[in-house]
């Protein structure tokens, strides 16, 4: 009896009366509105992948169940992308694209941009300068100007906009490969919320940067007296002892923390954030 139910079910397989099939998963390109698109056969996301003609990457995915938008605005920049000589430069930049254009975050900006461009200069005169003393002059002299500079920038203005369009999350994260800005809003107010992300990223103007660096400085203190956070870094740098992944951290090394420079970080904002090398999710 037990051999001819074996037989049975062996018969079933080869008519194909019960079958296990793998799904098919293919790329196709579509056209909707004048614009083409790429999707996947069988997503059960539905996702639109388009390219726009400056090399933006946009995925959409239709969400029905509530009135609002999860955003992702994603970058391919991270620890990995990090210069040998300025490490953590990819997680601090990701602090300072909530702080305002010359358009928002600034009372004044023709009042303040003299005094962030005397700040830019100081910390490349405190970068290369090795004598303690006068280390200590040029930081007390970024302090006040920095202090002067605070004067005209709003604090927090990008966060209250957003919480004014009603969004409820605004945040961000830098890993190996990619630095991701998150956001929620409301459906009803994608066009607002779309101009001032354009304008987010148009020109940002890195203010407060002397508060945020402190910022990072927490965050890295709070991982050197992580047990877990050290474990993974040695593990880390076992697994990969000739790459970035395991030779140079997110957070970046203190040395580099305490040497940082705002024209590394423009050239580094000019070279990865480019919409070629972005995409938005939605």
């Amino acid at each position: 009896m037990r051999i001819k139910l074996i037989v049975a079910l062996a018969l079933l397989f080869v008519t194909g009366k019960y079958s296990y099939s793998q799904v098919a998963y293919q790329w196709k390109t579509a056209t909707a509105n004048g614009y083409t698109y790429k999707y996947v056969t069988n997503d059960p996301s539905k996702s639109r992948f388009y390219t726009l003609k400056n090399g933006l990457t946009v995925i959409l995915s239709p969400n029905n169940k509530e009135p609002n938008i999860e955003f992702r605005m994603a970058v391919r920049a991270g620890s990995n992308t990090d210069p040998r000589t300025a490490t953590g430069l990819a997680h601090y930049l990701e602090h300072l694209l909530f702080k305002g254009t010359d358009k928002f975050g600034t009372a004044n900006f023709a009042k303040e941009k003299p005094l962030l461009d005397k700040i830019d200069a100081l910390y490349e005169q405190y970068n290369k300068t090795t004598d303690v003393a006068k280390r200590k002059e040029i930081y007390k002299e970024i302090d006040k100007t920095s202090g002067e500079a605070s004067n005209f920038s709003i604090a927090n203005e990008y966060d209250k906009m957003i919480a004014g369009l009603g969004g409820n999350s605004s945040n961000a994260h830098t890993w190996y490969e990619e630095t991701v800005y998150n956001e929620d809003f409301p459906s009803n107010s994608v066009d607002k919320f779309l101009a001032l992300q354009g304008e987010r990223f148009r020109k940002p103007i890195f203010r407060i940067f002397h508060t945020e660096l402190e910022a990072v400085y927490e965050e890295k203190n709070r991982g050197l007296d992580n047990d877990g956070n050290k474990l993974d870094e040695q593990m880390m740098e076992l697994l990969f002892p000739t790459h970035n992944y395991g030779q140079q951290t997110t957070i970046g090394t203190i040395e580099h923390l305490k040497n940082p420079s705002l024209v590394e970080i423009k050239k580094y904002y000019n070279k990865y954030y480019v919409p070629n090398n972005m995409a938005v999710i939605m």
